[in-house]
């Protein structure tokens, strides 16, 4: 099983791969409120870096708002904002 920490690293260095050749380079948010668990799976938000660094909505990244890492296999993979708002992996529902 993965811990947090281990699943971070690897969505960061998925997220690297996945946006190599991307006119904006992408990076997890770095707040534990964007950090969760359900289930099987560990779930983290990203942006771009110029939107992390200024908070201006023009350099924002529009598409999957998180990424998963199953806890048993490491597998990363998008997930999708009809999976994101069914599962609410930072409980924010409440």
């Amino acid at each position: 099983m993965y811990t947090l920490e281990q699943a971070e690293r690897l969505a960061a260095d998925f997220l690297r791969q996945e946006t190599v050749g991307s006119d904006r380079e992408a990076a997890l948010v770095d707040k534990d409120s964007c950090k969760g668990e359900k289930g099987e799976s560990f779930y983290f938000t990203y942006n771009s870096v110029e939107y992390l660094a200024t908070g201006d909505d023009r350099h924002a990244l529009y598409g999957p708002p998180a990424i998963a890492v199953h806890k048993a296999t490491g597998e990363c993979r998008w997930v999708g904002m009809k999976e994101f708002s069914e599962v609410d992996p930072f409980d924010r529902r409440q």
